[in-house]
C-alpha cells in the first residue's frame, strides 16, 4: 500500500483520567497493511531515550482514535462515539495497547533538540484486532447495522423424535406411528422451504447395513450420537408430540428444537397447540402445527448459522514437559504462544478473539470467533478449527492432542 504521510496536530495523551494534555507535531504514516497486521511510521518526544517508544506508540493509538490515518478505516477516526473509561486506559499506566504491539524499532534515531528526546519508530500493530476491540467498546456496530450482509447457503438439517433416557432413535420410530408422521411432517416442511434433509431412517439403515450398530445394554445413547456426528447434519431437530383430544375436537402440539451438532448447542426452540379440529388424524394436525410454527423456529436456525461461532481456547502443557509455555519455542524459534496469537489473527473470524490470561502452564483465549466456513466452503467447526490450529504447530515441532467440549477447545501440548 503506498505511504501515505498524515501531519496533524493533535494533543499529547492523557497520563491520568484527569490530566491535561499538550499539544506537539505528530507525524504519522502508514507503511504496509497485511490484514491482520500493520507496520506504521509514529514520532515520540520524552524526556528519556526509552520514553520516545512509549510515546510513538501512544501517539499512533491516539492518532488512529481520534484523527485518522490514511488506508485505515477509510482515513476516518476509528473512535466514533466517546468512551473515556475504555479509551484512558490506552494512555495512562493501564497501556491496555501492550497486546496489540507486535514489534518496534528506530527508524531514525533518537536525538537530543532543547533537553527532550526526539525520534521516529516503526510499529508493527495487530491492526485488525485492536479495530474489533474498539468497535466493541464504542458502539461502533450500531453505525452497521444497516450493511447488507452475505447470506450463507442454508443448513443441512437432520430431524430425529424426542426420546427419554435409554431409547434410540430407532425403537422410537418402530414402535410409535404418531413420531413417524411427526418427524415426517417437520421434514417435509422444511423441505418445502429449500432446506436439504437428511432421513432419519435412512441413515439407520445404512449404519445396520454397516453393522456400525452397538447391540448391548447402554449402547442406545452411543448409538444416536454416532449417527448424529456422521450424518453430516450442519443441525439435528428434536420433535415431541402432545396430543389433546376432546369432545370439542382434537389439537396437536408439536415441541420443536434444534441444536448444532458439532457441539450439542441449542439454536432454535418452538411450540404452539393447533386450533382444535374435527379429526384425530395425525398427519392433518402436525400439518398443521408446522405450518404455524415452523417459520419463525426456521429463522431462529438460520440467523445462528449465520453468524460466526464463538469458541473458547483453553491451552495447557502435559505433565511430561520439561519446559514452560511462555518460553517454549516452535521449530522456526518462533515463542508458540506468539506462534498461535499470529495464526488466529490470520484465522480468528475478522481476527476477533480475546485473551483473558497466559501463564507458564497454561493460556486462556477466552473467546475465539471461528469462520462461517472452511476452506472447501462448508459450516467451520469447533473441531475443524482446532484440528487446522494443532497440524500447524505439528509442521512447527510442537505436539499436542485436541479434546473439544462443546464450543470448547482443550488443548494440550507436549513441551
Amino acid at each position: 500500500m503506498k505511504k501515505v504521510i498524515t501531519i496533524l496536530g493533535i494533543l499529547l495523551f492523557l497520563c491520568t483520567t484527569s490530566a491535561k494534555a499538550q499539544e506537539y507535531l505528530q507525524i504519522v504514516s502508514l507503511e504496509t497493511d497485511k490484514g491482520a497486521t500493520a507496520v506504521f511510521t509514529s514520532a515520540g518526544i520524552a524526556d528519556s531515550k526509552k520514553g520516545v517508544e512509549t510515546d510513538a506508540i501512544k501517539s499512533l493509538i491516539y492518532t488512529l482514535f481520534f484523527q485518522g490515518v490514511e488506508g485505515v478505516n477509510d482515513g476516518k477516526p476509528l473512535v466514533s462515539k466517546p468512551n473515556e473509561a475504555y479509551t484512558n486506559t490506552f494512555f495512562n499506566n493501564q497501556a491496555r495497547y501492550t497486546p496489540y504491539v507486535v514489534s518496534v524499532e528506530e527508524s531514525d534515531k533518537s536525538t537530543k533538540v532543547g533537553g527532550r528526546f526526539q525520534g521516529t519508530m516503526r510499529i508493527t500493530l495487530r491492526l485488525r484486532q485492536l479495530i474489533n476491540d474498539v468497535r466493541k467498546n464504542t458502539h461502533y456496530d450500531a453505525m452497521l447495522a444497516e450493511t447488507p450482509k452475505t447470506r450463507l447457503p442454508k443448513p443441512t438439517i437432520i430431524v430425529v423424535p424426542y426420546k427419554k433416557k435409554g431409547e434410540s432413535f430407532e425403537s422410537k420410530l418402530e414402535n410409535d406411528s404418531d413420531y413417524r408422521i411427526a418427524v415426517g411432517a417437520v421434514q417435509k416442511g422444511l423441505e418445502s422451504c429449500d432446506i436439504k434433509t437428511i432421513d432419519l431412517q435412512g441413515r439407520i439403515d445404512a449404519m445396520n447395513r454397516r453393522s456400525q450398530y452397538e447391540d448391548n445394554a447402554g449402547a442406545a445413547e452411543s448409538n444416536d450420537k454416532q449417527l448424529l456426528m456422521s450424518s453430516g447434519a450442519d443441525v439435528y431437530v428434536t420433535v415431541d408430540l402432545m396430543k389433546d383430544y376432546t369432545a370439542q375436537g382434537a389439537r396437536v402440539a408439536l415441541v420443536m428444537k434444534a441444536y448444532e451438532t458439532a457441539s450439542g448447542t441449542i439454536w432454535a426452540s418452538e411450540d404452539g397447540w393447533t386450533n382444535r379440529f374435527q379429526t384425530t388424524q395425525t398427519e392433518v394436525l402436525c400439518s398443521y402445527a408446522v405450518k404455524d410454527n415452523l417459520s419463525p423456529f426456521l429463522e431462529q436456525i438460520i440467523k445462528n448459522f449465520s453468524q460466526p461461532a464463538r469458541v473458547v481456547l483453553q491451552i495447557s502443557i502435559s505433565g511430561n514437559s520439561t519446559g514452560s509455555l511462555q518460553d517454549a519455542c516452535c521449530a522456526n524459534g518462533e515463542r508458540i504462544v506468539d506462534f498461535i496469537q499470529n495464526w488466529l489473527d490470520r484465522n480468528a473470524h475478522e481476527g476477533d478473539y480475546h485473551i483473558q490470561g497466559i501463564m507458564d502452564e497454561s493460556a486462556i483465549f477466552d473467546y475465539v470467533m471461528i469462520p462461517r466456513e472452511d476452506k472447501n466452503g462448508f459450516k467451520m467447526t469447533s473441531s475443524k478449527f482446532a484440528k487446522d490450529l494443532n497440524d500447524q504447530l505439528k509442521a512447527q515441532d510442537v505436539s499436542g492432542t485436541v479434546r473439544i467440549d462443546g464450543n470448547t477447545i482443550l488443548l494440550m501440548l507436549d513441551l
